[in-house]
């Protein structure tokens, strides 16, 4: 089953520890025992050394389970790499924790929701002739189901490619998501041997210009990361 990710703070350095890739080769217990002590409950005490000390040990961790983030109160960069490891262990941990198919589309829009304060996010599967909503977050949608060409889920599953509306009203082939639904992006879930469309990640926000390249390049990472969720 997969474990949660493990995040250990400072002002000046973060460290997080995925378990579910630890080789256990206890290069980090050598190297700073004062840091890496699997005798406490809270292993990791980022404060027992020099930042640039913890980092260098982080660097010598063989498997990558380690990871370190400088200054993420400050630099934008660090901030959004933890943040998006965080929010994939989030959704690979809603796998594996419900057996309901329901109960797992909403963490996993939860998670999405969650990492950026998005509005509305919904999954949708992508069947012979519609949509139907496998799982949201947020107000309900308008239409739980509809037809396969309708709106920007049909549009983005023929074109199969992510499509980014800022404003909705300007756009003839939205379909009401909700009443106050004003941008929305739309990425689709693609197989990637058949490329066979399997579904869609609907985003939406109640404010017009919600969109950037940050935010398309998320929810298709997310896209390929919960793939699993219609092919297993």
């Amino acid at each position: 089953m997969t474990k949660r990710l493990q995040v250990y703070e400072t002002p000046d350095i973060t460290v997080s520890f995925d378990p579910n890739v630890c080789r256990h080769s206890g290069v980090c217990l050598r190297t700073l025992p004062a840091v890496f002590d699997v005798r406490r409950t809270r292993w990791v005490d980022v404060a027992a050394d020099d930042p640039h000390e913890v980092a260098a040990a982080v660097q010598k961790c063989p498997s990558g389970a380690l990871q370190f983030y400088p200054n993420t109160a400050r630099n934008h960069v660090a901030a959004e790499q933890l943040a998006r490891r965080v929010l994939f262990n989030h959704l690979a941990l809603a796998r594996t924790q419900s057996d309901d198919r329901t109960e797992i589309a909403n963490a996993i829009c939860k998670a999405i929701a969650r990492a950026r304060a998005y509005d509305f996010v919904a999954l949708y599967d992508a069947r012979e002739s519609e949509f139907a909503v496998a799982g949201w977050s947020g107000d309900a949608p308008v239409h739980a189901r509809f037809a396969i060409e309708q709106g920007l889920c049909g549009a983005a599953a023929r074109e199969r490619t992510t499509l980014m509306v800022n404003d909705v009203a300007a756009d003839a082939r939205y379909l009401t998501t909700s009443e106050a639904t004003r941008s929305e992006m739309i990425v689709p879930v693609i197989d990637p041997v058949t490329r066979d469309v399997l579904g869609t990640i609907d985003v939406a926000s109640h404010r017009t210009h919600a969109f950037g390249t940050e935010d398309r390049e998320l929810i298709e990472d997310c896209a390929r990361e919960i793939i699993a969720f219609w092919t297993e």
